[in-house]
């Protein structure tokens, strides 16, 4: 079940809010300009997959979601470390970052923890299988799917060509809760 924390940055260990409704966290996150939605997979998706299978089994849903939304690539992060051995791309993925093409998140498969660095606020968002959450240019976040992690997540750009996801100065990640927190 997503469910929604919300913290102010210099309290990370006092969320002033705890939402698990889906209404409830879509309204939260949109009078910050970000738009949550629920949308089931129309193909089953096995986290760890390599990504360009992924990108060929969900061709049809990948199409409508860019032409709906408007966007213009695609890219699929894909990974499942049962031994928790860590890797790179989760390494990467915790740290804050952010890039200037609007951009949506879809989760294909298992669960991690979206933080948004909104303002003062910072929004941490557990998402799963089906969740899309649509982030407008620039908006600082960062992803942590744990000590094990398991997803699959397509992301959407409304550039023509993935972008560079730039560091956050000062990032905030290192304080506020994780996946294994939650």
């Amino acid at each position: 079940m997503s469910c929604l924390t919300v913290y102010h940055q210099s309290a990370p260990a006092h969320p002033n809010k705890l939402l698990s409704h889906a209404e409830d966290i879509a309204s939260t996150l949109a009078a910050v300009g970000v738009q949550f939605s629920q949308v089931p997979l129309q193909q089953p998706v096995i986290a760890g997959t390599a990504s360009a299978e992924l990108m060929t089994a969900n061709h049809a849903q990948i199409n409508q979601l860019l032409t709906a939304h408007g966007y213009a690539s695609a890219e699929i992060l894909s990974l499942c470390d049962e031994r928790g051995e860590g890797s790179e791309l989760a390494r990467a993925l915790r740290q804050e970052q952010a890039c200037q093409p609007a951009h949506l998140h879809y989760y294909l498969a298992g669960r991690g923890l979206l933080a948004l660095h909104i303002g003062e606020y910072v929004y941490g968002l557990l998402c799963e299988k089906g969740d899309l959450v649509q982030l407008s240019a620039g908006t600082a976040h960062w992803f942590d799917a744990g000590e094990y992690p398991r997803f699959a997540v397509l992301r959407l750009f409304d550039s023509a060509q993935v972008p560079v996801f730039s560091p956050v100065e000062g990032d905030f990640a290192a304080a506020f809760a994780g996946l294994d927190d939650c």
